[in-house]
Parts: structure tokens; sequence; C-alpha cells
């Protein structure tokens, strides 16, 4: 009976030890379960951030790039005198011409440090990475403005328009004219689908003008603001990210930054 009695108490711990082990086995496992899908699930977050990075730089360039979207025809049939773009009237400027000064938040373009004054400045499709600027008036308060004999003053004024030859004009404005036929006809039917696809119509001839920004640039021995005044283009203030100057200068169009930056740099 002893020798029974022992065995089963051996059974019985043999079979503790068992359980004992299949429950650390079990234990183990659930643990290295918990680790892997821990692992599994930083690695997801790290995918995702790393994706959301991805998309945000992106974005970011995306931003920062033309496209047809941003294409802008002119408003008015008046075209202002015309002065050749490939003459030596207008200047061309990439986003490397213009140098912060160090420890300050001065923008300079060496090349215009002795000509102070408002700038015309246009981008083309033709090369998106060209401003061309021609110098309106000698200061920064419209009191005198600059002739060029190619544009007498007797014959009319000069303007942002003054990028194109008659011809392009013509062209230019007979997009938008069409554009706004299009409208015109979609602001008059009720089907919608006939709505959307002429309104879409007006859009896509919108799209192949020739013209991505026209605005203003006043510099003194430094960009003192930029704007994207323009009473011919008028293009949005969004593609300010774009144009190749400095945003931290940029006002939009009418805005009352425009005289607040003049005054502060006279009053230093």
């Amino acid at each position: 009976m002893p020798s029974k009695s022992l065995s089963r108490s051996k059974s019985r711990k043999s079979l503790s030890r068992s359980k004992s082990r299949k429950s650390l086995s079990r234990s183990k496992s659930r643990k290295s379960l918990s680790r892997s899908n821990s692992r599994k699930s930083l690695s997801r977050s790290n995918s995702r951030k790393s994706l959301s990075r991805s998309n945000s730089r992106k974005s970011l360039s995306h931003n920062l790039v033309w496209n047809k979207r941003n294409s802008v025809c002119p408003k008015t049939p008046s075209h202002q005198l015309t002065i050749n773009r490939e003459g030596p009237n207008w200047m061309r400027l990439t986003k490397y011409d213009i140098h912060k000064k160090k420890k300050t938040n001065k923008y300079e373009i060496k090349r215009l440090n002795k000509l102070p004054g408002i700038y015309i400045v246009i981008i083309l499709k033709e090369d998106p990475t060209i401003m061309y600027l021609l110098r309106e008036y000698t200061d920064l308060f419209y009191r005198n403005s600059l002739d060029y004999p190619e544009a007498p003053v007797d014959n009319g004024m000069i303007g942002h328009s003054s990028i194109y030859t008659d011809a392009e004009f013509q062209m230019e404005w007979l997009k938008e004219l069409t554009a706004r036929d299009f409208e015109l006809k979609a602001s008059k039917t009720t089907d919608k689908s006939q709505k959307k696809l002429l309104n879409n119509r007006a859009k896509r001839i919108r799209e192949q003008c020739l013209l991505y920004f026209a605005g203003q640039l006043y510099y003194d021995k430094e960009i003192v603001v930029w704007t994207n005044h323009s009473g011919h283009f008028q293009p949005p203030e969004n593609v300010k990210h774009k144009v190749g100057l400095p945003v931290d200068k940029f006002a939009a169009m009418g805005s009352p930054i425009i005289d607040r930056s003049i005054k502060q740099r006279y009053s230093k």
C-alpha cells in the first residue's frame, strides 16, 4: 500500500509539473505573441508615420510646382504697349538671384541694388523658373515713372500685358472670351450634366493661357514687399509659394501691409 500511495503521489507531482510546464509554455507563448503583435503594431504605426511624412513631402513639393490649373488669362481687352521680352529692358531672374542677408530678415537682389523702384513681375509657362522684371517706377511711391523708347508715353501705358506682342495678347483675350461664352451658356441651362460639361470646357480653355503669375516688386537695396497686384491678370494669392520670392515679404493685392512695409523701410 505505501508503495502505491507513493507512486500516486509521484504521478500527481509529475502531472503537476507537466501542467506547470504547459502553463509556463502558454504564458511564454502569449508573451511572445504579445511582443510580436506589439512589434507589428509599432511597425504599422511607424509605417503610417513614414507614409504620412512622405505624403506631406509630396504635397509640399506639389504646392511648389506650377501646373496648367495656375494659368491666368487677361481679364480686360485693353493691351498695354509691348516691350520686347527678349530685349534688354526686361530683366530675367531666378530664385538663385535672391540672397538672404545673415542674421536679418532682409533679402537682396544684387543686380537691383542701384536700381530702386517698383517692378512689374511676370512668370510665363514657357519657363516658370524665370521671373521677368520690368522697372516701372524709380521710387516706391509711384512718382517717377520710366519711359521706354519702344513704348512712347504718348502712345499709351506700359504694364503687365506689355510682356505680350499684340498678336499674343489678342489670342490670350480670345481664350478668355471663349471661356466666358461657355460659362454664360452654363448659367442659362438647367441640365446639371450640360452645365458641368460647359463649365469644364471653360476651365480647359483657360488652362491654355500662357501666363502663371503677374505682380509687383518693391525694391530699395532689399525686397521691401511684393504683391500679386495686376489689374490685367489678377492672379490668386494662393500661388505665392511657387513664385520664388520670399513668402514672408508677400502682401496680397490691396493689403495695408504694402504701405506699412514701405513706410517701415524709410523710417530706419
